[in-house]
């Protein structure tokens, strides 16, 4: 079955035309939503898919389980074939609606097997909890 190369979660993605490698905007880590109920304008899942001996052949589903702080998760469902060494799943959701803060847990599944998680931090936009950067 194919490895997992990298799980990453970002704002954005470009890919270039001419080379196919993929520049990445805003890794998100944590967020600072100015009330709540929020709203994540896009959020991107990348996953890097590494073929092993066989999977030439094979039907992949990837499964994206996100799960806001304090809410049932959301699942979305992908399915893929790696034509050649590697395959990039990208999955892009918009809109993503956060009650309160906490734990914004992501989860990509191959083929119903746990993969990788990515958690973003949601947290009250007050003064004194913001990074640094972000009071600048």
């Amino acid at each position: 079955m194919a490895k997992l190369g990298f799980f990453v979660v970002a704002e954005g993605i470009s890919v270039d035309q001419a080379t196919n490698r993929i520049s990445l905007f805003n890794v998100i880590e944590e967020v600072y939503p100015p009330s709540f109920p929020a709203s994540i304008p896009t959020v991107v899942a990348i996953c890097l898919w590494n073929a092993e001996p066989g999977d030439e052949d094979q039907d992949f589903q990837l499964t994206l389980r996100i799960t806001p702080p304090g809410q049932p998760p959301k699942e979305f469902h992908q399915n893929f074939r790696i034509p050649g060494r590697r395959c990039r799943t990208l999955s892009f959701v918009e809109g993503m609606q956060v009650a309160h803060p906490g734990e914004l847990r992501l989860d990509a599944d191959l083929n119903g097997k746990h993969q990788a998680s990515h958690v973003i931090y949601v947290c009250k936009a007050e003064t004194d909890d913001l990074p640094a950067a972000a009071n600048s």
